[in-house]
């Protein structure tokens, strides 16, 4: 086993799970205006049936600021506004830095497809944020191999 494929072999090892994330780099504007002090964002891939979720690890490249608002805090979860990969609580989004928490549930099972939100809540007014930009990142155990190849072995056979 090599580092570069040990996900892999964890995968089709006896145990058949490995570390896998979702994970998007996001921009302010990428978030949806509520009309009020949060804006939403839906990432782009969803968290697969079978994972069960360990955390969320969040890189502030650049904080998010503008107009009067002095803080900035994001919520990441299932819904908009819930906290379930954040420990039920927020990360400080108003400074450059790397932040994050385990899931509220650690190791939760995902029975469905789900979708990863994150919530963005300022102080006065999120139509004035004009800066903004961080990469979300949420791990969880995978419990299937995730390749789409068709060559590869869906399990192994001891």
């Amino acid at each position: 086993m090599s580092a570069g494929n040990v996900v892999e072999q964890l995968e089709l090892s006896g145990v058949g799970m490995g570390l896998r994330k979702v994970a998007q780099i996001v921009s302010h504007s990428d978030f949806t205006d509520n009309g009020d002090t949060t804006g939403d964002l839906t990432l782009e891939n969803q968290l697969p049936v079978g994972a069960f979720v360990i955390g969320t690890k969040v890189k502030v490249l650049e904080a998010f600021s503008g107009g009067s608002n002095t803080t900035a805090t994001m919520t990441v979860g299932k819904t908009a506004g819930e906290d379930e990969f954040t420990d039920g609580t927020s990360v400080n989004v108003a400074a450059v830095g790397v932040v994050g928490d385990s899931a509220e549930d650690p190791l939760e099972f995902i029975a469905s497809a789900t979708d990863v939100i994150c919530r963005v809540t300022v102080d006065n007014d999120f139509t004035t944020v004009a800066a903004g930009k961080l990469m979300v990142e949420v791990f969880y155990l995978s419990t299937k191999y995730e390749y789409n190849n068709p060559g590869y072995p869906l399990e192994i056979n001891a």
